[in-house]
């Protein structure tokens, strides 16, 4: 890779050994993904990503979807051009307008966060092949650095980090009145001993039997780590559930809300794409998944079968991110039995008449055949008999929030008085839907910048060589 990692924050540039016009590239910080650079023209450079650990990226490519990498010694003014060779995915959001998120540390000392960039972009087939014969395509761009010298990254998508995660949380607890409403817990540690936090969320201040008596809502995000716009959703939906609106009162009134956030932090922090540590796609280990290897979703089930013991299970929603198509839709499954059929399309079709966000023509209530026995929606709908279970996806490249869609995500109307008991429940997942819907600018699409501000966080490791 070209560059270094010095021992400070940011990479600086390393003018010894090179020439002083080369960019020097780095992603050994958290969550990065970049693993070769070669230069092939003065100011042209092609990029290789690092494939998911344990896969066999000989074969299949590796998932080679995620990239996060720092840039410096470049100079302002000047056009770069950027060639990504090696994603496997025939198709991207990229060819109908999703740009490249950069973070500038000079124009975050300004208070500006990441925004998209980038001209001249294009994904498309190339010659290189894998063992087996799958193509490899490439997505090329160009941008001109804001500042000369200045320290940069480049992502896919707006970047969520564990660290992250972790300051949400302990902003959370900080929070006044914050153990009357949520506690936190370790679900288990993961496959390299990091901790995977769970929050239940409910108003711990009603009598044991208020509390006994309320429905349970499981809610999950980040299985696979490169859908960061996951972590957005949840980052919005959980700062609106811990809220002191009427929406938020009534659902902790309840509901009780079981959260785990990010169920693949192994490879969040290592900048995996699909995969666990293990080299497996967690999302398709559901069935059976193993305590030692898959940990996480190991755990998550058990506390969904217990919680299920103990309590009906209203809704289990599983947040996801979308590479290659557009709008937020969810995928159902659909049951054969006549008394529930149609069911599970009634949270989806009030999430449509919440927001314009939301498709209800890209949904999708038929359960594939390849899916039926291993992902997270279809095992908790046929092992624990939940109709409303889901996959929430949200587009990598979703269009622009209009400012008056935006101002009412962010300030919610208040909800109309509670109906009568037999439509309870439908009264309450309307209430629900603004909170999957509640994360404002720092979402998933193409929404401009984003107001985070805040750097990632580098590894203490030698100097890369030059390739």
């Amino acid at each position: 890779m070209v560059g270094e990692k010095a021992s400070g924050k940011h990479p600086q540039s390393v003018t010894s050994e090179i020439n002083s016009k080369t960019l020097l590239f780095d992603s050994r910080f958290e969550g990065g993904n970049l693993g070769r650079v070669i230069q092939v023209h003065e100011y042209e450079y092609d990029l290789y990503l690092m494939p998911d650990i344990n896969t066999k990226a000989s074969q299949s490519g590796g998932n080679t979807q995620w990239y996060y990498f720092a840039v410096t010694n470049m100079e302002a003014g000047v056009e770069y051009k950027l060639n990504i060779v090696n994603f496997v995915k025939p198709d991207s959001l990229c060819n109908v307008g999703m740009r490249p998120s950069l973070f500038s540390v000079t124009e975050a000392s300004r208070g500006v966060g990441w925004r998209r960039v980038g001209e001249r972009i294009a994904y498309y087939e190339n010659h290189y092949e894998t063992e087996t014969g799958q193509s490899y395509y490439t997505l090329t761009f160009t941008l001109v650095f804001p500042h000369g010298n200045d320290v940069c990254y480049l992502a896919h998508c707006y970047p969520y980090s564990y660290t992250d995660l972790s300051h949400l949380i302990a902003e959370l607890l900080a929070r006044p009145n914050a153990s009357r409403i949520v506690k936190v817990s370790t679900m288990c540690d993961t496959l390299i001993g990091n901790k995977c936090p769970m929050l239940t969320i409910t108003n711990f201040m009603s009598p044991p039997e208020v509390i006994s008596r309320r429905r349970a809502i499981c809610v999950s995000a980040r299985v696979h780590p490169g859908e960061t716009c996951a972590s957005w959703t949840m980052h919005g939906f959980l700062e609106f559930l811990c809220g002191s609106c009427a929406r938020a009162r009534i659902l902790r009134e309840n509901f009780i809300f079981k959260v785990v956030p990010m169920l693949n932090p192994d490879g969040v922090i290592n900048g995996q794409y699909r995969c666990s540590l293990s080299g497996h796609d967690l999302n398709r280990q559901w069935q059976n998944p193993c305590r030692v290897l898959h940990p996480t979703v190991h755990s998550f089930k058990q506390i969904i079968r217990y919680t299920k013991a103990a309590r009906d299970v209203a809704i289990f929603c599983d947040i996801h991110g979308h590479s290659r198509k557009c709008n937020m839709f969810m995928y159902g499954c659909t049951s054969k039995q006549t008394a529930l059929r149609l069911k599970e399309r009634v949270f989806p079709y009030l999430l449509h008449n919440e927001s314009l966000m939301f498709s209800y023509d890209d949904c999708n209530f038929k359960v594939q055949k390849y899916k039926e026995s291993a992902a997270s929606r279809v095992v908790v709908w046929r092992e624990f008999a939940i109709p409303n279970s889901y996959t929430l996806e949200m587009s990598l490249g979703t269009r622009p929030l209009t400012l008056l869609l935006l101002l009412s995500l962010l300030s919610p109307p208040p909800p109309p008085p509670p109906p009568p008991s037999s439509s309870l429940l439908l009264f309450l997942l309307t209430a629900l839907a603004p909170a999957l819907l509640h994360f404002g600018c720092k979402g998933g699409g193409d929404f401009g910048e984003d107001p985070s501000v805040r750097p990632p966080i580098h590894f203490n490791v030698t100097p890369s060589c030059l390739l």
